[in-house]
C-alpha cells in the first residue's frame, strides 16, 4: 500500500477530532445506539462507531478493505468484548455474505470514497432483508448552495488525490434512491469543526421495501 494510505490511517482520527467533538459524535450516537439485530457496517475505518452501538445489536460484522485502517479497527474491536463482532477485509462493492442476511447496514462517511456508489449501494441492498434499514451519514455536494458547490468542484481534483479518493461533489441522496431504497427519515444538515467544503451532510435511515 502507498505511503499516503499509511499516513491517512495513522492520522485519520486526529484530523477528524474537531468534527467529532462539534457534531459527528453526537450524530453517531443518535443513529446507532438503538439499532437491533444483525448489523453490517461497511467501511468501518478505524472503528469510531464501535463506541456507540447499543445492547440491541445481536451480531456485528465490520468490513474495512484498507489494511492500515483495519489494524486499528481490530485493536478497537478487541476492547469491545460485549459485542458479538467480526472484522472482514471486504470492500463496499463486493461482500461475501448471503443475500438478505442483515437487519441493518450502516454506512458513515464511506460513500464519498468508494469507487462506485451504485455498486456499493446495490451490495448493501442485496445484503439487507426486506424491510431492513440502511443507516447513513455522508457529506455530499452542496447542490443548494451554488457558490459552495463551485468551490467543491475547484478543490475536488486535489481532494480526491490527497484524501483517499474522497469526492466532494457526489449526489449521494439521489444515489440511495436510485439503488431502490425508500427514505424513512433524512436530514440535510451542515457539519461543524472541519472545512466548509465538506460541511453539507445528509443523515438518516432508508429502508429496503418489504
Amino acid at each position: 500500500m502507498s505511503l499516503l494510505s499509511r499516513l491517512m490511517a495513522r492520522y485519520y482520527d486526529a484530523t477528524m477530532r474537531g468534527m467529532e467533538g462539534a457534531c459527528l459524535a453526537r450524530w453517531r450516537k443518535g443513529m446507532l445506539r438503538d439499532l437491533r439485530g444483525k448489523v453490517l457496517e461497511i467501511g468501518a475505518g478505524t472503528g469510531v462507531n464501535l463506541a456507540y452501538y447499543g445492547t440491541g445489536v445481536r451480531r456485528l460484522v465490520l468490513t474495512e478493505p484498507d489494511p492500515h485502517m483495519r489494524r486499528q479497527l481490530q485493536a478497537r474491536a478487541e476492547g469491545r468484548s460485549r459485542l458479538n463482532l467480526s472484522v472482514m477485509d471486504f470492500g463496499a462493492e463486493k461482500i461475501d455474505q448471503p443475500d438478505a442476511s442483515f437487519d441493518v447496514v450502516v454506512c458513515t462517511l464511506v460513500l464519498c470514497t468508494v469507487q462506485s456508489q451504485a455498486s456499493s449501494l446495490a451490495e448493501a441492498y442485496r445484503l439487507l432483508r426486506p424491510g431492513g434499514q440502511f443507516v447513513f451519514l455522508e457529506h455530499v455536494a452542496a447542490l443548494d448552495s451554488p457558490g459552495l458547490h463551485r468551490w467543491q468542484r475547484v478543490f475536488q481534483p486535489f481532494w480526491v488525490r490527497v484524501c483517499g479518493n474522497c469526492h466532494l461533489t457526489r449526489d449521494t441522496e439521489q444515489a440511495i434512491l436510485d439503488a431502490g431504497f425508500d427514505f424513512l427519515q433524512i436530514e440535510r444538515v451542515r457539519s461543524r469543526g472541519g472545512p466548509r467544503i465538506v460541511s453539507p451532510t445528509i443523515k438518516g435511515i432508508a429502508t429496503k421495501p418489504a
